[in-house]
């Protein structure tokens, strides 16, 4: 049998724990599917109290035990949405990052635009009926249409013969 080198010896020794590493970990990597679970954390509300942040975003503790429950329950077997349903039968559809879009919430989302539209819409009508028309597309409305018997119209041209 050939010799072998102090060198050739320590390459084998790292191939075989890098691969003994890897077998052992394979097991934890294939235990939760991580696109399921960042599927939940990033749906879900972090209720720590401070800002408002998805749970995969959030970096205070609650966050943390929050997703150590979800990663749990995703190795448990469940799918993203089953742990999302899961939550929002535990804490309400506040804990949602997005409510869904139907009933009272599509309502809740789109009623803020449909009212501001529909005063944009009010107040130009106002301003166009407040705005002086032109009759003959002539006059700017700086003309008025006075009657030459009109007692006004006759004062004024006395008080302006006496002033001349």
């Amino acid at each position: 049998m050939p010799e072998v080198s102090a060198r050739n010896k320590t390459r084998a020794v790292a191939l075989l724990c890098s691969v003994m590493i890897v077998a052992a970990l394979a097991p934890v990597a294939l235990a939760y599917d991580e696109a399921e679970y960042l599927k939940a954390a990033e749906m879900i509300l972090c209720d720590c109290g401070c800002h408002p942040q998805s749970v995969a975003a959030c970096a205070c503790g609650r966050a943390a035990e929050l997703r150590g429950e979800m990663m749990a329950m995703v190795e448990g077997g469940m799918t993203g949405d089953e742990v999302i349903a899961s939550y929002v039968a535990k804490h309400g559809e506040q804990i949602l990052i997005a409510p869904d879009g139907e009933g009272f919430n599509l309502v809740a989302w789109l009623g803020p635009l449909v009212l501001l539209l529909g005063g944009i819409v009010a107040i130009v009508l106002l301003i166009r009926r407040w705005s002086p028309k032109k009759s003959d597309g002539t006059s700017d409305g700086a003309e008025l249409a006075l009657s030459p018997d009109d007692p006004y119209v006759s004062r004024l041209r006395r008080e302006l013969e006496d002033m001349q």
